[in-house]
């Protein structure tokens, strides 16, 4: 029902559970959906932070769903603010394309992570990626890839974590200290690779290609990290 507008299968199906149940803990959405408590609590925290459902300060924690009109309404408006994001990201890149292969580099935040995500949900085959809970329009689009069939493996370097992805915390001071900032990579159908990171001021510091001599080499490396962290 809601995957259409970019929730998982797991997502749709917990919304609709607490519909028919009304206030519920995890366990009973497990229960009624006969899907993993695991998988069921990751949903439910997505579906509380895209405004799908209330989160009861309970113990156990009890989910409500969102009235139908509500969640309608909030998806107007996410879907404005992803229209009016899009639009600034077209009016940062370059008037004049870089050459096929690039790199093309990305100076911008909000363009790494747009670019990041189109390339994810372009791929039809492979999709390997490196991220985090600071990049949540690539996690969308990991899942997406999930969906219509295509191989999406990835380590998530903080939760929440994509779904199927190999979750691997590491504090964020960490990772500023060892990166310079947040990562973000992908390689998409074994052609196309982007990478970079973001920093506090919400900067980036990245790029993108599809050069032959160096996307097999990006893949390489995402590979590794994958099985590293499997």
């Amino acid at each position: 029902m809601l995957e259409r507008f970019g929730f998982t299968p797991t997502e749709s199906k917990s919304y609709q559970a607490l519909l028919r149940l009304g206030p519920s803990t995890g366990y009973g959405v497990a229960r009624e959906t006969g899907i993993a408590r695991a998988n069921i609590y990751q949903a439910l925290e997505s579906l509380v932070r895209r405004g799908a459902a209330r989160k009861a300060a309970t113990i156990p924690s009890q989910y409500t769903a969102a009235a139908p009109t509500a969640l309608l309404a909030e998806l107007g408006r996410s879907f404005q603010r992803d229209l009016a994001s899009l639009e600034e990201s077209l009016r940062t890149l370059p008037a004049v394309p870089a050459a096929r292969g690039g790199p093309e580099p990305i100076e911008r935040a909000d363009g790494l992570l747009a670019r990041a995500a189109a390339m994810a949900d372009a791929a039809s085959v492979e999709v390997l990626a490196v991220l985090g809970p600071w990049a949540p329009e690539l996690a969308a689009s990991l899942e997406r890839a999930q969906v219509r069939g295509a191989q999406a493996r990835a380590v998530s370097l903080g939760a929440p974590a994509p779904q199927g992805a190999i979750l691997r915390p590491v504090p964020e001071g960490e990772l500023r200290s060892y990166w310079g900032g947040l990562p973000v990579a992908v390689v998409a159908d074994k052609a196309h690779a982007i990478m970079g990171i973001i920093t506090p001021s919400g900067a980036a510091s990245g790029l993108a290609t599809d050069a032959a001599g160096v996307v097999p080499f990006v893949r390489h490396l995402l590979r590794r990290e994958i099985a590293g962290g499997a």
